[in-house]
């Protein structure tokens, strides 16, 4: 383990970094590798994505995720597109009716790229990555958007060789122990490590050998939950960009080596 290291990571043909940016009480995971990058969800309203995008050496994104239509995920969603121009947006918020969601096709065209609306049992391919939709399944004939989004947040499932990751932005175990999860390195925590009782069964499924937690210092949600850290004490590599700061995942040949405040 290596610890701080501060710049882009200078990456080798075929290494993968996955770095879990601090971004405050909000979600956003960059995934680089060999010259693709893919940035799944954007932080809150405000935050410095942009500033953490330009620390990675981030200019052109090859595809931008959006989970679900909730501020803290899709909050600096416009300012991305317009400074990152991503070549697709996965929009797992396609069709609710936040002020994000109504801008995001105008702000595509202007930056030259296209949406496709999340469903599962979708595969991209982009380089040496594969993401797979995994949720939510598409909306029956005359489907509004109505409740709490995080029902319908987008879950990923990042391959990268014989790496795995586990994306399920704020989906808990409602929602994920239903699905074909496959055992991964790697897991972005549900929900910024809220309560969940069914955490400690889906990592004895997934059983990852890193977790992270993206939760904002001083939230007032008093998120890590403890009952979330005790069940993640069965991991060995746990992480939070509350107390750790942007943590990168840096993964060559089937080893992991991990880089706090980067």
């Amino acid at each position: 383990m290596l610890w701080p290291r501060a710049g882009p990571p200078a990456l080798a043909p075929g290494e993968l970094a996955v770095t879990f940016l601090d971004v405050g009480q909000g979600d956003a995971t960059l995934l680089q590798r060999d010259g693709v990058a893919v940035l799944v969800d954007t932080g809150p309203p405000g935050g410095p994505i942009l500033r953490r995008l330009d620390e990675a050496g981030v200019d052109r994104l090859d595809l931008l995720v959006i989970t679900h239509a909730q501020a803290d995920h899709e909050g600096m969603a416009l300012a991305v597109i317009a400074e990152h121009r991503p070549r697709l947006v996965l929009d797992g918020g396609a069709g609710w009716p936040t002020a994000v969601q109504r801008a995001v096709p105008a702000a595509l065209a202007r930056a030259g790229g296209r949406r496709l609306a999340a469903r599962a049992g979708q595969s991209l391919r982009l380089g040496g990555l594969r993401l797979d939709v995994l949720w939510p399944p598409a909306p029956p004939p005359g489907w509004r958007p109505e409740g709490d989004p995080n029902g319908r947040a987008v879950v990923a499932h990042v391959r990268a060789g014989r790496f795995d990751l586990l994306l399920p932005a704020d989906a808990e175990s409602d929602v994920t122990a239903a699905l074909p999860l496959p055992r991964v390195e790697a897991l972005k925590v549900a929900h910024h490590g809220s309560d969940d009782p069914g955490l400690p069964a889906m990592l004895a499924r997934i059983a990852p050998r890193v977790a992270a937690v993206e939760v904002g210092e001083g939230n007032t949600y008093g998120h890590p939950t403890p009952a979330t850290m005790r069940a993640l004490g069965v991991v060995p590599q746990v992480v939070r960009t509350d107390r750790d700061g942007s943590v990168r995942l840096r993964v060559l040949d089937g080893r992991m080596t991990l880089e706090r405040g980067v």
